[in-house]
């Protein structure tokens, strides 16, 4: 429990945000995030070589629009007015071979190509949500925390590719083509057929949402229109406990964002795809299949609409889960309580991706008003997880992975600007 209450600046009570990959650099994360057709970065043999069979991207954006806490008898109170974003992708190594293959990256001959994906999972999650929370002990040693929060859904995108296959019987066409490069001369001598067989989906929800299809009705894109508004309510909890072992020792252990969102069917879009596109080059429609085949192989997007062949489903109504996340934590005081020492385990529950990270961190208060922190986290950065944290006054400022350089995975950064009130409880636990 805090020593005062607080008033958190509107729009700056706490707003953090953070980027990390179990092994893609911060070089390529914003080619990744821009997905544009004309993207060349999977080119680089450095960006290849870093690559694991499956790799994670995680983005988190937070911000608190209105906070406040207070102390009323030995109880806490708080109260909070805050927008979230969260996105989660899984990407297999082989998406990304066989992008390079459309580029002419590959030992394989378009004469007989027997290209295969397994593909990935990405989800895009935004939402307000609104919590009151109440804290206060129980005897000495114990206090006992929750929060209840109600949700406002923005925005739920999920796209899952499960299989993609392609396999070509060419002629008339270099056996490294670059599909990107390709001439309409060029394109016009390429006889034969190619297959691409897609098994795929993809779901939103957001106010005045809907897919846009071509004219062969399969989906070429998402597009949105009117002004942005809820499209789905939930519900979500947060709890938490303190346990003093002695003067100096204190256990803690919280469980934060149980909850769900439900969607409305009105604001919810669905398609899937599990068929098998024949590209006949010979036909009465071979320069339209041409085109076609091209238009799908040339882009650099690893969110390919042309590729997975989707078909608009019936709308229906759906429910997501929030991302739950459990932390186990310990800290030791000494110096007259200057000097804090601890150890913090995270692990964060999504649908796409767990994340698990151990921090060890010390804290040094020169008075009330100053204070700094460092912190190293172990698993999620390479080595590179130093984080450092300074406290001036009503202002925070804290990382919990400093920037280095390109080849930087994960970093984060948080700005807090708060407003003590009321007297000071030196007997919160």
């Amino acid at each position: 429990m805090p020593s005062r209450g607080y008033i958190g600046i509107p729009f700056m009570g706490a707003m953090n945000a953070g980027i990390s990959s179990n092994s893609i650099s911060s070089d390529y994360l914003a080619d990744i995030v821009d997905n544009s057709s004309s993207a060349d970065y999977f080119t680089s043999d450095k960006f290849i070589n870093q690559l694991k069979h499956d790799n994670h991207l995680n983005i988190s954006v937070a911000n608190d629009l209105l906070s406040a806490g207070w102390y009323a008898d030995k109880g806490f109170w708080n109260v909070n007015l805050s927008v979230r974003v969260d996105a989660d992708a899984n990407i297999k190594r082989d998406v990304f071979e066989f992008i390079r293959a459309s580029r002419g990256l590959s030992d394989q001959s378009w004469a007989n190509a027997n290209l295969h994906t397994d593909g990935f999972r990405a989800k895009v999650s935004s939402y307000m949500e609104a919590g009151v929370g109440y804290a206060r002990p129980f005897g000495e040693r114990l206090v006992l925390g929750a929060k209840v929060k109600l949700l406002f859904g923005i925005a739920d995108i999920d796209a899952k590719v499960e299989d993609v296959t392609m396999k070509t019987n060419l002629r008339g066409i270099a056996p490294n083509q670059d599909w990107s490069t390709i001439t309409d001369e060029q394109l016009k001598r390429v006889k034969g057929k190619a297959v691409i067989r897609s098994r795929a989906s993809l779901r939103g929800s957001m106010t005045g949402l809907s897919l846009a299809t071509d004219r062969n009705n399969y989906v070429d894109d998402i597009e949105r229109s009117g002004s942005i508004g809820f499209a789905g309510y939930g519900i979500g909890a947060d709890f938490g406990a303190t346990y003093k072992l002695g003067h100096d020792v204190t256990l803690s252990a919280a469980l934060l964002d149980l909850g769900f969102i439900s969607w409305g069917k009105s604001n919810t879009v669905s398609s899937s795809s599990d068929v098998e596109r024949v590209y006949d080059f010979d036909g009465v429609h071979a320069g339209e299949h041409r085109e076609e085949f091209r238009k799908t192989m040339e882009s650099g997007e690893i969110f390919n609409s042309d590729l997975w062949n989707l078909k608009g489903q019936e709308s229906k109504t759906r429910t997501t889960s929030l991302r739950t996340t459990m932390v186990l934590g310990a800290q030791y005081k000494l110096l007259d309580d200057k000097l804090t020492l601890g150890a913090l385990s995270t692990t964060r529950l999504g649908e796409v991706n767990t994340q698990a990270e151990l921090t060890l961190a010390g804290n040094y208060s020169f008075n009330r008003h100053i204070g700094v922190a460092l912190s190293y986290s172990m698993l999620q950065s390479q080595g590179k997880g130093l984080g450092l944290g300074l406290k001036l006054g009503p202002v925070t400022l804290a990382t919990d992975y400093m920037y280095f350089g390109k080849d930087s995975r994960t970093v984060s950064a948080l700005v807090g600007i708060s407003i003590p009130i009321g007297s000071r409880h030196e007997s919160s636990l």
